[in-house]
């Protein structure tokens, strides 16, 4: 400011203005947007069904109106805050005049044709004629065409600048391009002013017809080449992409003597053209900008630059002083990097034909930007600040400087200068630097102009948009429709590849500028991806029409409304936006037709070669827009009249889509007409009928251009006859092939989607939107840095997008649920005599922890199967070897005999022995009664001598000797060094294979395989593909049903229900397995440990089923046998289910079949790989069932009525914790294995079902926000740190909304899958506990694996229980009395709470209690929620004395730890 500190001096020198109206904008915008939401209900909604005609191109719908409606969203961040600026030159002259910052000024060219010398230099006078001190212009040509034409140009316009400069400033011209001025044939009425104007025009004409005639000649005369030296640097070796530096100062302006015809000193004028080499880049435009900025620092070192394109010539003289009006503001300026003009052109026509001008873009959107103060640079008619070329971030106490003088340059001649400036220009300057990087225009980029104006504001600059009355700059637009659509597919380009760059906004810009500036910037950049969507709306719903397919709700259906709305309200805005610009109402119209052709050609070919060039097929290149056209070119270009004259692949597309487009019209029209008026068909039409009917009135100049027109710019012949071809071939109707089959067919399964899908979608939307109103709000008030609690809340915000991401990928599981239902008498009709054969494994691993006598229970329920016997085959594996396992599995081949026929005539359910006495006590009457005292007393003396068995530990020598199979024992060494061991108990050819009835009985087989020390065993993963390869070669069933020990079958049917999927003839050829949820018998009332699973069962595996099928859970599940033996799915194929089994002997050659389970056997093979289930992980069959899924098979879940098995849960707190962990730390292994469901599933499955696998993968990550949330912002309440808004706070609503919405859909959820409140209240403490205990060890543990300091374990989880133990789990009481490290955890966790919140119970005592609530509400019912869930805890700590209790040492452990922690905390903070 200046010294006397006036009022005057206190106004600032520009003023910015918000647009009016934007509260009904906004209130416009929301309406739109409800709009838009309900078309995407109304798709969702109405999904066609499987099968149904029209469903693949109805998604297509959903996608296209999705992405519009996502891309509208993001369009109006443009619209939002418009605002506009308004400069003050006068009050800039009263302070600055004689401070006036010396201005730099850069006019690019590339190519003396396509852009000629004489327009070039009509640019560079009207820039050295601007209002502006001359001795602080200066102007540099740079010359990317390296052309001694271009140079003998501004030459000769040096030498006409000592006229036209003084000429424009007596009498104050405008234009100052004396192109553009003489151009114009009005006369001026002074007599001295005509005659001047006469005199000057001539010796422009002169000097354009002596650069022409040398242009023409293609040389120039060694007279003109003997004038100035700087013609010596061209000689013959001098070519276009092959030359040095040339540097000439045409005109020096520090010379007194370099002055025009009035004495007045000129601007300083240099020509560059920078070194070229074949082997070298260049960069295009960003590397000649950036040879400008250094060689201009060398010469002027100007603190402003302008840089223009050699077409865009100054219309307004006082451009600078306007510019500079924001650069030089005492409040604001000093953190403008630049100002940018919008690009105007002159030679626009009335109606504007190819949607060049940008009205809307220029005047609505590009301020709304401003708005954010983050105006585009968009390459051309743009002021810097030199200092934000240069890299410098801006700061809030920096202050620019106006006056830098290069002292250096006073005594330095031209000469050295120049050879200074060459070295600048050379092109191995740039060679291990930070230019086009860290300093000046960015490189590798097609629009280099965007990407470091992004990078410019990253840096903490703002940026101008000013777009004043009279325009400063006008260009030379495109005149042809092909240059038009080139130019936009290299823009379009260019910003594509800056979205999928590292300076993608969203992620570059995250933090450093405004989040709607970020959407702002995407506006353009998502320009190619929207090219898509657009050309599936021209196309799909066309073809639809001409086979009838509806794809738009009847005119008459209230869904009707809010498309026609949308359609409406859009293109009223549309329209009423263009007119308030000065567009006409035909303008407005030719930007919707330029509009549809540019996304169809230009943008889709855009997105086409980004996407090539990021893998690697092409690189990026510069294609220059031609500035001259022929005559009749023009003259068409002026009369409005398309230009086609050429076989362009944009026009075959722009023709066979309008062609599409029309023959569907007529279709339409012609159904219309035929049909009646009332036909429902044809209203369901109309929608589509519009559609096309706009697409031909949009296309009417392209069916000119194809066959009325004879002039030479229509449609060539061949691209003609090419479009009409393939759109005939397009349109043609084709017959679809029958969906069902032959006509006699009924399925024998049915899938049904659960019922209210749309209301859950609703309801997750609103979650979702009140989870990114928490992120906004955690994003937006960060602590600054060394504030209070910065580190704390930036936790909490790292915890809230973990659990917000993972809430997203749990959506997989619930979006899209369905159920299965079963026609078992159709099977029984259609297949009966042809049922495959069924092996069954049951898996035992340790005698003690999984008795005999459960496992034989299990082993007769399956036995008993209603299904022949003759097919059925079931093996026991027992990986301990146990002589008492198989002892009980003989007894029961005995049992079997009486069991079997009891059953079936009885029709017993459930058919576990064990199962079925404890829940009948009164059979019925008559002989049942008789038959179930017998059997009863039958089992209970097999029972009695089992048991007896086990607890002696020894099996009775008068037992031993009536089975052979003992003897395999004598050599027997221990359970984890022993041969295999094969015993085939019941066989098929054996003549004692009967009940007492005298009907067959199913093949029962014992398998120990061969264990020795030196050899992995795989754990349950080799049992199991041990079993297959044996089973292979003694019964070899078609389908394998395998189940835990403790899993008895609690349905007869089970297998003909399975079946039903499996030889369903139309669906059931790409089944691979049949997934039955896990179930148990002992779950308490309100399931003390949630060992039920009740949510993932009813809820979530039907969500992944409806997605591509469940996960293998590693029991009850019927696996098809080829896909557990590797094979993979081939379209096509179908099942042959008759295999002659018949002819196989029971004369085995045992020594044959032991090989198989050998621990040699599978060396150098594919077992655990690619054959039979995998290994290296505790959750083998998690991992195998995904390998089967990306070999093509599909799996489904079955959750019947009655359940399919029941098993035993966990009856103490810390086996269900170990169960957890070792689930958990599989799941984990798998995430970051080969097998990781993103990759290896990566377009082989689904991506909901990838979705859904990482939902589990991603169990253990999980603890470290649960765990996080848990601790401190308790710990923050000692501290009096807030961390989340306060209760009066609009910024509270989001957080309570999706705490209690999340809450109470949890469980409701819970409820409907049928559990009790208490139930749910019980499965929230257990979903905590597991959090920050199971997956926490478990993921310690993985990443130790990981590192090579663990080795994977598998840990069984014990099947019985201490009596008392027992009782306490029946009573509902949880068992803690075991020093567990997860005890500790949970108890000092509880702790660390209880004191957090007595110590805020005493601050709220002893100060203002309200003012500390208000402050920490959701802190302080955080601390007591977890407090009240810890209720049982406590209890075991402190209240209880039975054996469950917390051990003594544990509680010490847990509240010296929870102290420790609360006391470090509080003198930290």
């Amino acid at each position: 400011m200046g010294k006397n500190g006036g009022e005057e001096e206190a106004l600032p020198l520009f003023e910015t203005r918000a647009a009016k109206g934007r509260a009904a904008y906004k209130l416009f915008s929301l309406t739109v947007f409800l709009g838009i939401c309900c078309i995407w209900v109304y798709r969702i909604k109405h999904i066609p069904s499987a099968g149904e005609a029209g469903r693949w191109a109805w998604l297509g719908m959903l996608i296209a109106e999705l992405c519009f409606g996502f891309y509208w969203i993001i369009t109006q961040s443009v619209r939002w805050n418009v605002t506009f600026r308004h400069p003050f030159k006068d009050r800039l002259s009263l302070r600055y005049e004689d401070k006036l910052p010396p201005v730099d000024i850069f006019v690019c060219t590339a190519d003396a044709v396509l852009e000629p010398p004489a327009m070039v230099i009509s640019t560079v006078l009207s820039l050295m004629s601007f209002n502006y001190p001359t001795g602080k212009l200066s102007i540099y040509l740079s010359d990317d065409g390296g052309s001694e034409f271009t140079f003998y140009a501004l030459l000769e316009a040096s030498q006409f600048s000592k006229y036209w400069i003084p000429f424009c400033k007596k009498f104050k011209v405008e234009p100052r391009s004396p192109a553009a001025y003489f151009a114009r044939d009005s006369l001026p009425e002074d007599a001295a002013f005509a005659q001047e104007r006469l005199a000057v025009k001539e010796l422009y004409e002169k000097m354009k017809i002596r650069i022409d005639t040398a242009m023409n000649k293609g040389s120039i005369s060694n007279e003109m080449k003997d004038q100035h030296k700087g013609f010596l640097q061209w000689n013959s070796k001098v070519t276009k992409q092959d030359h040095q530096s040339i540097v000439q100062i045409l005109i020096d302006g520090r010379n007194p003597s370099e002055v025009d015809i009035d004495g007045h000193q000129l601007p300083t004028l240099v020509y560059l053209a920078r070194e070229k080499r074949p082997q070298c880049p260049h960069n295009f435009k960003a590397g000649s900008m950036n040879a400008l900025i250094r060689v201009s620092s060398e010469i002027s070192n100007g603190s402003i630059i302008l840089n223009l394109d050699c077409d865009m010539y100054a219309n307004d003289s006082d451009a600078i002083r306007e510019a500079l009006c924001f650069f030089m503001d005492e409040e604001l300026g000093s953190e403008v990097a630049y100002v940018q003009h919008p690009q105007c052109y002159e030679n626009i026509t009335k109606n504007d034909l190819y949607s060049n001008v940008g009205a809307v873009t220029s005047k609505i959107e590009l301020a709304g930007l401003d708005g954010y103060g983050a105006a585009l640079y968009c390459g051309t008619g743009c002021f810097h600040r030199r200092e934000s070329l240069y890299g410098k971030k801006c700061t809030k106490d920096w202050r620019g400087e106006w006056n830098v003088v290069i002292e250096t340059n006073k005594d330095r001649t031209v000469d050295g200068l120049e050879e200074a400036s060459k070295i600048l220009a050379n092109c191995s300057y740039e060679m291990n630097s930070q230019w086009g990087n860290e300093l000046g225009l960015v490189y590798g980029c097609p629009v280099e102009d965007i990407v470091t104006g992004l990078k410019i504001q990253c840096r903490g600059w703002r940026s101008i948009h000013y777009n004043p009355d009279r325009r400063a700059f006008l260009g030379v637009a495109p005149t042809t429709l092909d240059i038009a659509l080139v130019q936009h597919k290299r823009w379009s380009e260019g910003l594509f590849q800056i979205f999928l760059s590292k300076y993608c906004p969203f992620l570059y810009g995250h933090g450093k500028i405004k989040l709607g500036a970020q959407m702002g910037y995407c506006v353009y950049l998502l320009w190619a991806p929207i090219s898509f969507p657009t050309l599936y709306y021209v196309i799909v719903p066309s073809l639809c029409l001409l086979r009838g397919i509806a794809l738009f709700p009847e005119m008459s259906s209230l869904w009707f409304l809010p498309f026609a709305y949308v359609f409406v309200a859009r293109n009223a805005c549309s329209l009423g936006e263009a007119l308030n610009c000065g567009v006409t109402l035909k303008a407005w119209w030719n930007v919707q037709r330029m509009l549809v052709i540019r996304r169809t050609t230009s943008y889709a070919f855009a997105f086409v070669d980004t996407i090539a060039r990021q893998l690697g097929f092409s690189e990026t290149t510069f294609a220059i827009t031609t500035k001259v056209v022929d005559e009749d070119v023009m003259k068409r270009y002026e009369k409005e009249i398309l230009e086609f004259g050429s076989s362009s692949i944009m026009f075959i597309i722009i023709a066979t889509l309008a062609m599409v487009n029309l023959f569907s019209a007529f279709w339409g029209v012609y159904k219309g007409v035929a049909l009646n008026e009332e036909s429902s068909g044809f209203k369901r039409l109309i929608p589509q009928i519009i559609l096309c009917e706009l697409m031909v009135m949009l296309n009417l100049p392209v069916y000119r251009a194809l066959f009325l027109r004879n002039d030479k710019g229509r449609i060539p012949f061949s691209v003609t006859f090419k479009s009409v071809v393939i759109a005939s071939l397009a349109a043609t109707p084709r017959e679809e092939g029958r969906k069902m089959g032959g006509d006699g067919y009924v399925p024998l399964f049915e899938t049904k989607r659960a019922k209210g899908r749309i209301i859950y979608r609703l309801f997750a939307a609103s979650m979702f939107v009140g989870i990114v109103l928490v992120w906004v709000y955690r994003a937006s008030h960060v602590p600054a840095s060394r504030e209070e609690g910065r580190l704390g809340w930036l936790g909490m915000f790292a915890a809230e997008l973990w659990f917000g991401l993972y809430w997203v990928l749990t959506q997989s599981l619930r979006w899209n649920r369905t159920n299965r239902f079963t026609f078992k008498d159709r099977l029984t009709q259609r297949h009966e005599k042809e049922l495959p054969g069924v092996d069954i494994f049951v898996c035992t691993a340790d005698p003690t922890i999984e008795p005999p006598m459960m496992v034989i229970n299990t082993v007769l329920s399956v036995m008993a199967y209603d299904y022949p016997p003759e097919k059925l085959s079931v093996y026991l594996s027992d990986d301990a070897g146990s002589d008492l396992s198989f002892y009980a599995l003989l007894e029961a081949s005995r049992f079997s005999k009486h069991w079997l026929p009891y059953c079936k005539k009885y029709k017993v359910e459930p058919r576990s022995p064990a199962a079925y006495f404890t829940t009948v006590s009164h059979p019925g009457h008559g002989n049942h009664i008789q038959d179930f005292a017998l059997i009863k007393k039958l089992y209970e003396d097999m029972e009695n001598r089992i048991l007896s068995a086990t607890k002696l530990g020894r099996i009775p020598e008068d037992a031993r000797l009536e089975h052979k199979g003992f003897s395999q024992w004598d050599s027997f060494s221990s359970q984890r060094d022993h041969d295999t061991i094969l015993e085939i108990l019941i066989g098929r050819e054996d003549p004692e294979a009967k009940d007492v009835e005298g009907c067959k009985l199913p093949t029962l087989v014992y398998l120990a395989r061969e264990k020795r020390p030196q050899h992995p065993h795989h754990f349950k993963a080799g049992a199991m593909n041990a079993l297959i390869r044996v089973s292979s070669k003694i019964s070899n069933g078609h389908i394998i049903l395998n189940v835990d020990c403790d899993m008895y079958s609690n349905s007869s049917c089970s297998i003909r229900d399975a079946l039903c999927f499996f030889m369903d003839e139309e669906k059931g050829h790409d089944i691979a397995f049949v997934q039955f949820p896990q179930n148990f018998d002992n779950i308490t009332k309100n399931e003390v440990y949630s060992s039920s699973l009740r949510v993932l069962s009813e809820v979530e595996f039907h969500g992944l089923d409806g997605i591509g099928g469940p996960l293998y859970v590693g029991t009850g599940c019927f696996h098809r046998r080829d896909t557990l033996c590797g094979k993979k799915f081939i379209k096509g194929t179908r099942s042959e289910w008759k295999r002659d089994n018949e002819g196989r002997k029971t004369d085995y050659a045992l020594q044959g079949l032991k090989d198989l389970a050998s621990c040699a056997y599978e060396k150098n093979t594919q077992w655990g790989n690619e054959m039979g289930l995998k290994y290296g992980s505790p959750v083998e069959d998690v991992i195998t069932g995904l390998s089967i899924q990306c070999k093509g098979w599909k799996s489904v879940y079955f959750n019947p009525a009655r359940m399919g098995f029941l098993g035993v849960a966990p009856t103490t707190l810390g086996q269900t914790l170990v169960q957890h962990k070792r689930w958990s730390e599989g799941d984990l292994q798998i995430l970051l294995s080969k097998y990781s469901p993103p990759f290896f599933g990566l377009g082989k499955i689904s991506p909901g079902l990838q979705m859904g696998y990482c939902t589990y993968c991603l169990w253990s990550p999980c603890c470290l926000a649960t765990l996080y949330y848990s601790i401190i912002p308790s710990l923050h309440l000692l501290s009096g740190i807030s961390l989340f808004p306060q209760i009066s706070s609009p910024w509270f609503l989001p957080y309570a909304y999706v705490i209690v919405a999340a809450c109470a859909y949890s469980f409701v959820e819970f409820l409907w899958s049928g559990g009790t409140v208490l139930g749910w209240w019980n499965d929230q403490r257990i979903w905590l506990y597991k959090r920050i205990s199971s997956y926490l060890l478990a993921f310690v543990d993985t990443i130790l694996g990981l590192v090579g300091c663990s080795n994977t374990a598998f840990i069984i989880t014990t099947k019985v229980a201490d009596r008392d133990v027992f009782q306490r789990y029946e009573q509902e009481m949880m068992e803690f009395g075991a020093s567990s490290p997860m005890f500790t955890i949970l108890a000092s966790i509880a702790m660390l709470n209880l004191f957090c919140f007595t110590w805020m119970v005493k601050k709220v005592v002893m100060n203002q209690g309200s003012r500390v609530y208000e402050n920490m509400a959701l802190q302080i019912v955080l601390c007591e929620v977890l407090i009240v869930i810890n209720l049982p805890l406590y209890r075991a700590l402190f209240l209880r004395k039975d054996e469950g209790r917390m051990p003594s040492s544990l509680t010490v452990q847990s509240v010296s730890i929870a102290l420790f922690a609360c006391t470090c905390f509080a003198f930290l903070y």
